[in-house]
């Protein structure tokens, strides 16, 4: 059995914080406001957002129209299913 996309959520924090700690980022909740990507990382006034999903599981129809709007508002923003992903996004 893999990573649930609560631990892979740990794994992805830990390893931003260690390789950027100069950077700002925050680990959303889906629970408050549907669509927002799970992780937000700016450093040096680039935002980065990184909606995670492990398995088969895909973005919803509202998670890709949000990053869309981030991507479109000059951001840079994907999907990302492991922390090696992740490494290679950032």
């Amino acid at each position: 059995m893999g990573l649930s996309e609560t631990q892979l959520k740990e794994k992805v924090i830990k390893f931003v914080k260690r390789e950027y700690p100069k950077a700002w980022i925050y680990k959303t909740s889906d629970r408050w406001t549907a669509g927002i990507p799970d992780i937000l990382k700016c450093k040096e006034g680039v935002l980065y957002a990184i909606e995670l999903k492990v398995g088969k599981n895909k973005p919803t129809k509202l998670q890709e129209y949000v990053l869309k709007e981030i991507r479109e508002a000059g951001a840079f923003a994907t999907v990302c299913k492991s922390v090696v992903e992740v490494k290679f996004f950032l």
